[in-house]
């Protein structure tokens, strides 16, 4: 409807005066003197008067549409759009009345009508109605096009932000627990244990992840869960004698989907600051919940010994999480941080299907 394609532009003032025209013909008709020289004839002389009639509110329309409105009322002179329009509405009214002494009384010579002898000036001001309302409900039109071009524009603007804030914020956010990992993996290997094949296996799954999925607006919440699970299970190998992990992620998630690398971090994130923190045994509990399109995540362990760094538990890399889940799920999720007097607790809330496109 507001395409300024020109086919589809053209098409549209077509059919909009067309509508006008069809309207006053039908109006016109019906005035007195049809039965005078029949219903045909009078019909054809109210269709070529309309035309005539009508190329004067044509001209008006748009030079009020293009000319006094963009020049003047938009840019704030309103004294001048009122001024101007007044001289453009006393001019359309002079106009109007050359061209029935010119071309509407000849016309009604030729169909058989009374001419028009004198038209009064107050007269004509009165049939100015008629072009007023045609020029405000194309007014009416243009500001409506103007204003879906500016929520257009609002909207390209506010993505490219949000799509610009996301480059800068994933540049913080990098797995920098296959770093760790891979220390890990090493150690055991001089060891020669028999943890490195399985470890190995899970953290391909885990960079095949990353690699394949990440790169994509949405993925089914299953393929961020198995990456989760994989990542646990290697904090099990590898944290078995100090640290306890329990986790229940067999949410049934249907087909439903997430942004990737959502969920990942913030448990990648609290173990990092576990493992930090902690000096003898300790615990670990995450539970995965999905109701309708509402999923939670919450995250329980134990307190460190340590725990004067409790209250500024907001990392540069939680704070960027946080940042991450404002942009893609805007008013859409809940990131709550609980430090309970042996727990600390890691409670997120996201509605699934109010993601940002």
């Amino acid at each position: 409807m507001y395409s300024n394609n020109s086919k589809y532009r053209l098409s549209r003032h077509i059919v909009f005066w067309l509508a006008w025209i069809s309207y006053f013909i039908t109006i016109y008709v019906l005035r007195p003197g049809a039965y005078s020289i029949g219903f045909s004839s009078f019909l054809a002389y109210t269709i070529l008067e309309t035309f005539v009639v009508m190329s004067i509110d044509i001209i008006f329309c748009y030079t009020v549409m293009y000319f006094l409105v963009p020049k003047y009322l938009i840019k704030g002179k309103y004294l001048l759009f009122v001024l101007l329009l007044v001289i453009f509405i006393l001019l359309d009214a002079s106009v109007s009345n050359l061209y029935y002494y010119v071309f509407i009384n000849p016309l009604r010579e030729y169909f058989h009508l009374p001419v028009w002898e004198k038209i009064a000036f107050p007269q004509l001001l009165l049939g100015m109605s008629s072009v007023l309302m045609i020029t405000w409900s194309a007014t009416t039109i243009r500001f409506l096009k103007l204003w879906h071009l500016k929520q257009q524009e609002i909207d390209l603007l506010r993505s490219e932000k949000i799509s610009r804030e996301m480059k800068f914020i994933d540049t913080y956010i990098q797995p920098s627990f296959v770093p760790q990992l891979l220390k890990k993996v090493y150690a055991y290997s001089v060891a020669s244990s028999h943890k490195v094949p399985e470890m190995l296996e899970r953290m391909q799954r885990i960079l095949s992840y990353l690699i394949d999925e990440c790169n994509h607006g949405t993925v089914p919440i299953s393929k961020e869960v198995d990456a989760i699970k994989d990542f646990l299970q290697l904090e099990k190998l590898t944290n078995r004698e100090r640290l306890n992990i329990n986790y229940n992620l067999n949410a049934e998630t249907g087909n439903k989907r997430i942004v990737p690398f959502i969920l990942f971090p913030l448990i990648e994130n609290n173990f990092r600051q576990v493992n930090d923190n902690i000096t003898d045994n300790h615990w670990v509990n995450i539970l995965l919940t999905i109701a309708d399109n509402n999923l939670t995540l919450e995250i329980k362990n134990s307190k460190p010994v340590e725990t004067s760094n409790l209250m500024n538990y907001e990392t540069a890399n939680l704070q960027q999480i946080r940042k991450r889940l404002e942009l893609l799920y805007p008013q859409s999720h809940k990131l709550n941080i609980i430090i309970e007097e042996e727990t600390f607790i890691i409670r997120l809330e996201i509605a699934l299907n109010r993601a940002v496109n």
